[in-house]
Formats: C-alpha cells, structure tokens, sequence
C-alpha cells in the first residue's frame, strides 16, 4: 500500500516539475516585455529555447581573424563577429547552446545587443 502512495506521490511531482520546466521556458524564452523585439526572426531563431538571458557585455577589442574580445558579466573571452545582432532593445541579450554552461564562443549561440540610434 505504502509502495503504491510513493509512486504515485513520486510520478505526480515529476510531472508537475515537468509542467513547470515548460512554463519557465516558455515565459523566459519568449515573453520578456519586449514586443518588438520579440516579433523579429533572429529573436525566434536565436531565443526559441529559453536560453538567451540579458547579461551586461562589454567589447573589449577586436582579435585576429573573425573575433571579438568581449567581457560578459566580468568573464572575458573571444566571440564569433557573426554572432552579433542589432536589435530593438537596451538591453543585450546572450543565447547560450547550454544554459549555465561556460561563457565561450562555443557555448555561445549568439549576441543580440542594442542597434545604433537606440531602440524603436
């Protein structure tokens, strides 16, 4: 009886801390109160996984070939050109392949920063 109770308590939470997985990414991946920025193809190619996140970034200068010396929330590292997007927003976000992994150019899927002239 007691076996029966556990598993059923135990399989009750898996699948609402699965419900809940999904809400959190739905709402942080896509509803962060930026309806213009939200609407853009780079935002659903980019972000559509929940994992962009904005972070303060700072471009520290350029490296030899296609790179870019940046610090991203006080970890420098080196980062793809063509990972960067302008885009409506005053805030930069990254979009991470792994969430919570290293801050690196492999990790990084790509860097949408405030475009020139502010946001529209």
């Amino acid at each position: 009886m007691h076996v029966k109770r556990l598993t059923y308590w135990c399989l009750l939470l898996a699948v609402a801390a699965d419900w809940g997985a999904v809400a959190l990414r739905h709402s942080w991946g896509h509803d962060v109160g930026e309806p213009e920025l939200e609407k853009l193809p780079v935002w659903k190619q980019c972000c559509g996984e929940g994992d962009c996140i904005p972070q303060h970034l700072r471009v520290i200068g350029r490296d030899p070939g296609k790179k870019l010396s940046v610090e991203i929330e006080g970890v420098q590292t080196s980062v793809n050109k063509e990972k960067f997007s302008p885009v409506p927003s005053d805030r930069t976000w990254v979009c991470y392949v792994s969430l919570g992994g290293a801050i690196s150019d492999e990790n990084i899927r790509c860097i949408l920063h405030p475009q020139k002239g502010g946001t529209t």
